[in-house]
């Protein structure tokens, strides 16, 4: 038999590629979202030629949408105890909620009746533009999208929630298979693999599917209609970015070995919390995770902080996070759900944050 060399290589990605156009990662973005709608999935074009128009942004007026502008009542009121839908109120501007989407064509905040100027001082300092983090804070994650399993923007509310996960699987590259796969209909933001490699699979701006409390059949009619409610106060996906790290969760003790859900035995570290066995996580996965939700807060604004009753604990009542800002874990929102799990060191991650700057 012939002996054979094995030759890897790799040929650069659409990203790549824009990237040694001198293009900002903001220009990438839109030139890849360009090239999506133009052609179709990028990670599917053949090798060619194409081409699209990428506008150039004038520098203006800030534009709102009137999301934008009931997130700013809520949580400069917020900063004094205060309640954002009486402030909205004395502005006269609860129609808004009724076209969250739709571009704010109100008046200026200097002009809106019914607030004092300190009001109105708080509510601008929180609309105005924030500066993006220079490109050297930009973590190192690698594109992997995109998927059909998502909405195409944020239904008009900004990003105030960084949601924490664990996949329940066990590498990087199935958790983002699956992701793309159709019929999961399941996404997230990111993906932390074992090693701390990080993957992005949804971009930032738009909704994934990895928080959403829809109706499940094993509940029954009432508590699918709290839940439903729940969700709407909450609207968890479009307010969040999801971190999915690569974990098995919780495990199963059986004659002094362990098991993950699917039935397969697990060989690595194991500990113990909460009266359960659990896969712990990796030195790499929370350098990562600190890396990542660090940059995030700063880019979008994200208050470092946890919820009232802890990050991984069931807020049984949703108006606590109806306007929350901030981290938490997916169990903090859903009761059906554990992860990140009481395995999950969540002194850690603020402490990290905190140092982070």
């Amino acid at each position: 038999m012939k002996e054979t060399k094995r030759i890897s290589f790799s040929i650069p990605t659409a990203h790549e590629r824009l990237a040694a156009f001198g293009l900002t990662e903001e220009e990438i973005e839109r030139s890849l979202d360009l090239v999506e709608q133009k052609y179709g999935p990028v990670d599917e074009l053949v090798p060619g030629e194409y081409a699209i128009e990428l506008p150039i942004e004038e520098p203006g007026a800030p534009v709102y949408t009137n999301q934008d502008v009931i997130s700013s009542f809520y949580a400069a009121a917020r900063q004094v105890g205060a309640d954002g839908w009486s402030w909205l109120s004395r502005a006269g501007l609860t129609g808004l909620v009724a076209d969250r989407q739709g571009e704010y064509r109100g008046p200026a905040i200097d002009d809106l009746p019914g607030l004092t100027a300190g009001e109105k001082a708080r509510i601008q300092a929180i609309l105005a533009p924030t500066a993006a983090p220079p490109a050297e804070a930009v973590p190192s994650f690698t594109w992997v999208g995109p998927t059909g399993n998502h909405d195409s923007g944020r239904f008009g509310h900004q990003i105030e929630m960084i949601v924490i996960h664990f996949t329940a699987s066990g590498s990087g590259t199935g958790t983002v298979s699956w992701f793309k796969n159709p019929q999961s209909k399941v996404s997230a933001h990111y993906v932390i693999d074992r090693d701390g490699r990080m993957f992005q699979v949804v971009k930032d701006g738009n909704n994934a599917w990895h928080a959403g409390l829809s109706s499940r059949p094993a509940l029954g009619l009432e508590a699918n209609r709290l839940r439903l409610e729940r969700g709407d106060l909450i609207r968890p996906n479009p307010r969040a970015i999801g971190i999915e790290i690569v974990n098995w969760g919780p495990l199963e003790k059986r004659d002094n070995k362990y098991y993950n859900w699917t039935g397969k035995e697990h060989l690595g570290q194991v500990v113990e919390a909460g009266g359960q066995y659990w896969e712990p996580y990796t030195e790499s996965q929370y350098d990562s995770l600190i890396e990542l939700v660090s940059y995030l807060c700063k880019r979008y604004g994200v208050t470092i902080r946890y919820p009232p009753q802890g990050a991984g604990v069931y807020h049984e009542r949703p108006q606590d996070l109806a306007d929350f800002s901030g981290i938490l874990g997916h169990s903090a929102i859903d009761n059906t759900k554990s992860d990140p799990g009481p395995h999950f060191d969540w002194d850690r991650l603020m402490a990290g944050l905190r140092s982070a700057g």
